[in-house]
């Protein structure tokens, strides 16, 4: 028995197809039939009921399964600890970030990390506030970063980066408002906007923002919810309707005359973006000196 072979049969469980997991693994379907084969061999059970294309766990199989992953896991806390030992800080590491961080604050960040650890290769993945945490919460990821520090109270929120959100609208925009550098909340309420998710930092922050001011966040006329920051900036251009964004993704949109920014001068726009990660858990030392670097 080998980690290969773990490896393998813990991918073939998951997908449920020798095929599929074949090009999970970057092999050949043989390959892996035949890694399968040596396990349930060397454990004298079967570990999988064919039928035609479609394969089950048995009752031997999801014993192995839960074991499996236990063994692994035992590896990577080893191959871990020792690299704690000797500081090594290379290999990967795994990233979770809301969508502003992960465009416009981290790859200025991660090069001037990678300056020093030359050899460590970041795997960034992109997804809303909420997810972040959630990832975090279940233990996906060892750290993320987030645009709101509003809820997980087992994890620990760094503030790192300061941010300012300000209201865009279409560049040829005519309305009353328009022609100032700054508006009043009460002066945009009919229009119709583009936001992010309810989960996003940015819908939080902005409705947090409402709420304060003591006005009920149904007050919005919603014209759409986007997924990415870029889709909510391309909607506005089109004229969908006006937003909430972060100033530091409209920096390139303002001398191209695509889009206006306006300050709301009536509400707490201000926010900062946060490291989190799981009160009282041993990072891993790749995580760890990342997270020294970034709230340095």
């Amino acid at each position: 028995m080998d980690f290969h072979q773990l490896e393998t049969f813990i991918k073939v469980a998951e997908h449920k197809s020798f095929s599929r997991a074949a090009e999970a693994l970057f092999l050949t379907q043989p390959t892996v039939s035949t890694h399968v084969i040596a396990l349930e061999q060397e454990l004298g059970v079967q570990l999988f009921d064919r039928q035609g294309k479609e394969i089950e766990l048995t009752p031997a199989g999801i014993i192995m399964l839960k074991m499996s992953l236990k063994i692994l896991e035992a590896r990577q806390n080893s191959i871990l600890e020792l690299n704690r030992f000797m500081e090594k800080i290379e290999g990967d590491l795994i990233l979770y970030s809301s969508s502003i961080p992960a465009v416009y604050i981290l790859p200025g960040l991660i090069k001037e990390f990678k300056d020093i650890y030359p050899k460590l290769v970041f795997r960034i993945k992109q997804m809303d506030s909420g997810e972040v945490i959630k990832a975090l919460l279940q233990d996906k990821v060892e750290i993320g970063i987030t645009g709101t520090c509003s809820w997980g109270k087992e994890l620990e929120y760094t503030p790192f980066c300061k941010d300012e959100l300000v209201l865009i609208a279409p560049y040829n925009y005519d309305k009353s408002w328009c022609g100032k550098d700054q508006v009043k909340f009460e002066d945009i309420l009919r229009e119709k906007f583009v936001l992010r998710e309810k989960m996003s930092g940015t819908r939080i922050s902005f409705e947090r923002a409402i709420s304060k001011k003591g006005f009920d966040t149904q007050i919005i006329k919603v014209a759409a919810e986007m997924g990415s920051s870029e889709a909510v900036l391309e909607a506005v251009k089109h004229g969908l309707g006006v937003s909430i964004v972060s100033n530091k993704m409209i920096r390139d949109c303002i001398p191209m005359n695509t889009v206006k920014a306006y300050k709301i001068q009536d509400l707490q726009l201000t926010r900062h973006f946060y490291l989190a990660y799981k009160k009282n858990k041993t990072l891993s030392p790749n995580a760890e000196a990342f997270k020294n670097f970034i709230v340095r």
